[in-house]
Order: structure tokens, then sequence, then C-alpha cells
């Protein structure tokens, strides 16, 4: 090919393949990040995502008929395509993972290891419209059951491992542990006392930075040498918390097992 050619103008549709693949990485990173600091609510920043996927899309079959069209029309064409195509699948997979955790757990965000008894918050606030929206409302199978009946019967279906945990230790060494636990991963503890078995504390998640509640109850156990502990962890926004309470709360309590058995 003569080095002087002009490039085929299809160039273009090359250079917009490469645009909205990677800027759909971009556009979703701006919402997130944006959401973090506060420059705009949560809400608009999971929107810029969603909005994000759909460039990503429109990036993906552009791209495949770039190369089913004008492959050989040049080696930047074909590179430049086949980048964007890259970025596109990759936030595309990005976003059907997430997709495919959201169908996996069911449509709640109050999460505890004890539904008939759930630790109450004293400092923080328990958001207000917690039961306001859960999956159920006129189905059959749910005929005759309120917010939190059917909040009880999805939470036992997915978490039904989260169990009251038994420590060897009293009461007030265990809030103690559970406390020191909580600055380690980086939670902002609002509440400790030890004399009444309670902790309370904020953890912060992903570059949206949602605020995710958890208030942990230690209860004396059989003799007043062991002690029964309780977790809730509660999302601030959204409806679904994408399973994230559930893990948060299986991890920090085998976190406190460990520490425990430590002595």
């Amino acid at each position: 090919m003569d080095a002087t050619a002009k490039p085929h103008g299809s160039i273009w549709l090359a250079r917009l393949c490469l645009l909205l693949g990677a800027g759909s990485i971009v556009m979703a990173l701006v919402g997130a990040v944006g959401a973090g600091q506060d420059w705009w609510d949560k809400l608009n920043g999971l929107s810029a995502v969603f909005a994000a996927a759909v460039v990503a899309l429109l990036g993906f079959v552009f791209s495949l008929i770039v190369l089913l069209l004008y492959r050989k029309k040049g080696q930047a064409i074909r590179n430049l395509t086949l980048i964007g195509l890259v970025c596109s699948v990759a936030f595309l997979g990005f976003i059907g993972y997430w997709a495919n955790v959201g169908r996996s757990v069911p449509q709640i965000h109050d999460i505890t290891t004890n539904l008939d008894n759930p630790p109450q918050f004293q400092v923080l606030k328990l958001r207000p419209d917690d039961f306001a929206d859960i999956p159920g409302r006129g189905e059959p199978k749910y005929a005759g059951m309120d917010a939190m009946e059917r909040w009880k019967v999805l939470h036992r279906g997915a978490y039904g491992d989260l169990k009251t945990v038994t420590i060897d230790l009293p009461v007030d060494r265990v809030v103690t542990l559970a406390a020191e636990i909580a600055l380690e991963r980086g939670w902002e503890v609002a509440l400790t006392k030890p004399d009444e078995g309670r902790v309370e504390a904020v953890d912060t998640v992903s570059l949206f930075r949602f605020k995710d509640d958890v208030v942990i109850r230690v209860q004396p156990g059989p003799g007043g040498l062991s002690s029964e502990v309780d977790v809730r962890s509660v999302s601030r926004v959204g409806r679904s918390d994408l399973g994230v309470n559930a893990k948060r709360i299986r991890s920090f309590l085998s976190d406190l097992q460990a520490a425990a058995d430590k002595g």
C-alpha cells in the first residue's frame, strides 16, 4: 500500500467505535466517582452507569459492523475498532456480572442474623423506607403477608446460614473485640458500649461510597461466661444490596470468632 495514500473514510467509524467503547467506561467511572464525592446524588450516578451500558452496547454493535465491512481497509481501522470492541465487551461483561448477582439474591437490603429479634439501632437511624418496597406484594404465594413477613420469607430463603453466634468470652470483651475489628475494617464506629453489649458503625463501599449501617448486639449466654452475638447490616440507598450485607456479616463474624479463639 502506498504510504502517501489517504486513509479510507471508514477511519472515522473506527474512531467512533473507540470513542463509544472507551467512553462508556469513562462515563461510568465519572458517574460513580461523582456520586461518591457528592457532586451529584447516588441515583444520578447509577443513571450514568446505566446510560454508559447503553453506550457500550452501541459501541459493540458498531464495532462488529465496522469489522465486518471495513476490516480490509487498513490496519489502523482494524486496531481502533478492535480496541473499541474490547472496551465495550469488557464493560458489558462487568455490567452483566453484577446483573447476574442481582438476579441471584432477593431484592432486599436489610440483613440480620436474627429475624425474630433483629438488633435495633440507637445512634444510627434505620432508613424510613426500610420495608416500604419489599417484593411479593399482590403475589398469590405471599397472600396475607405484610411487608415484614415477606422480608422474612425472602431473607430465610437466601441467607438461611446467618444465625446468632456464640462466643466463649464475656460480653464486654466481645464488644471490645467487635469494635477493634470494625476499626480495622475501616468502618466509622458511631457507638461502643461494652456495658450494654452494643456497637454501631458505618461501612462505606465502592466508588459510589454507599453507606451501610451496622449494629452489633452482644448478650450474655447461659451462666454469663459466653456471649451471643447478633449483627444487622442495612444499606441506606437502593432496593437490593446485591448480597453485600450478608457477605459483610459473614466475614465480620468469622473475624470475630478468630479473634476470640486467640484469646
